[in-house]
């Protein structure tokens, strides 16, 4: 979550909460219209299309930064006068749109004349007149590939803080999305098409956690491994407070039907989805609900999202959780050296199957010594090379194992690795025929 966002959700009052939501579901659903196609110059126009409806303003450019020569490069505009722009370079670091492409820093002038910065070339060029100017970058992966100039708000307002956060994050949409064009256009030969394949991996990994979260009195640890390069299984970890103060920890493991580069980009989107509206929802059902609804809106029909999604206190070890649509978790407890099974329950279906689901939220109270396994049915459902399914019972037998194994170091990263290990033996050697995800929380 970026500054801005969080800044706003900090000090905003419920109503202004709602009709930012209202503002990102409307966001959201432009994910389809950009993945709707992959040519270069189409991306382009609708980019511009949606900035220009949903800040308002009258005109709307794109600049994309050239590496070699330093510059920003006129890629694509609404405004009539096109022509005249296709020859405009901007070194970087020269007037305001110079500027953000240099420092990755937006700028929101409201009266751009009296900013030192405006660079008057391209003003005299289209024999036009600027006077309200948003300019945000382009940013990929922390790279900045270019800068997106709105101008000009329509009825002579300003542009205001919530159409700033709002280009922020749909900025980065953008950016994937041209990236995504830019990559396939060059994808002609097979070398090409591997390195976006590579590319794509790259990106999806951004959506998984760079470490795992440090809770103490808790050992977590999750993986995930595609099928192919990319593909449909997720996982993650978001640490909030609650309105009272108390820290919890959201954990999430999902399953796209499908895998590799259509299952990724659904993960994507779901990625976007959740880190936007985790934080907005007090309760999981409330949550789940709100994923459902937009992962019904943005998928194609036939093709959903299982998901589980806890959300643990870790002072109490009470986790409210749902299951929707997921292989149900496994709990494990330790009585007296005797290591128990027990299935937790189904919440409701798979998102973007139906709208308006309801999903119940369950309790549980994570005990010291117990540990909670999530996997996905590549898990399950891997196969040797007699195509016999690895199944439940085996996952139980070796994680008991693990788990009877001396404690030490972190044992949930034991567990996780005893039980990749335990499969790949399985398999002998056979191909991966799904994407396979387990995540594990043992309470010390």
């Amino acid at each position: 979550m970026n500054a801005e966002v969080s800044k706003f959700i900090a000090s905003a009052s419920e109503a202004d909460l709602k009709e930012e939501l209202e503002r990102y579901i409307s966001l959201f659903q432009i994910n389809e219209v950009l993945s709707s196609t992959l040519d270069y110059d189409e991306v382009l126009r609708l980019v511009l299309q949606e900035m220009r409806a949903l800040s308002g303003a009258e005109i709307a450019s794109i600049f994309l930064i050239n590496k070699a020569d330093q510059v920003l490069e006129f890629a694509a505009t609404t405004d009539a006068k096109a022509d005249l722009l296709k020859n405009i370079r901007v070194p970087l670091g020269k007037g305001i749109s110079g500027y953000v492409a240099q420092t990755g820093e937006y700028v929101n002038q409201n009266d751009i004349k009296n900013d030192s910065r405006f660079y008057k070339e391209v003003d005299i060029t289209r024999g036009g007149e600027t006077r309200s100017y948003l300019c945000v970058p382009l940013k990929l992966r922390g790279e900045i590939k270019g800068t997106v100039q709105l101008m000009n708000k329509a009825g002579g307002e300003p542009f205001t803080d919530a159409d700033v956060r709002l280009m922020l994050n749909f900025s980065s949409q953008a950016a994937m999305a041209i990236e995504t064009s830019l990559l396939h256009r060059d994808a002609l030969s097979k070398k090409a098409f591997e390195r976006d394949v590579h590319l794509a991996a790259d990106i999806q990994k951004q959506s998984l956690p760079q470490k795992m979260p440090q809770v103490p009195g808790y050992s977590i640890f999750g993986h995930t491994e595609p099928a192919q390069d990319v593909g449909g299984d997720y996982f993650q970890f978001i640490k909030h407070n609650d309105r009272i103060g108390n820290i919890k920890t959201d954990i999430i493991v999902a399953d796209v039907a499908g895998k590799g580069i259509p299952a990724s980009l659904i993960v994507s989107n779901f990625h976007a989805a959740l880190q936007l509206l985790s934080p907005l929802y007090e309760t999981l059902g409330e949550l789940a609900f709100q994923l459902n609804n937009f992962m019904r809106q943005n998928l194609i029909t036939g093709t959903f999202v299982t998901a589980f999604i806890a959300r643990l206190d870790a002072a109490s070890g009470r986790m409210h959780y749902v299951s929707c649509g997921h292989n149900p978790p496994f709990i494990f407890r330790n009585a007296d050296g005797k290591i128990t099974e027990e299935l937790l329950q189904q919440s409701g279906t798979a998102f973007g199957l139906r709208y308006d689901m309801e999903y119940r939220v369950h309790r549980l109270d994570l005990k010291p010594g117990e540990t909670l396994l999530i996997y996905s049915d590549g898990i399950t459902e891997a196969m040797d090379p007699q195509n016999v399914q690895y199944e439940s019972d085996r996952m139980v037998e070796c994680v008991k194992k693990a788990l009877a194994m001396p404690a030490g170091g972190n044992p949930a990263e034991t567990c996780v690795q005893q039980l990749r290990q335990d499969v790949a033996k399985f398999r002998q050697g056979a191909d991966v025929n799904d994407d396979l995800t387990v995540v594990c929380v043992q309470r010390s």
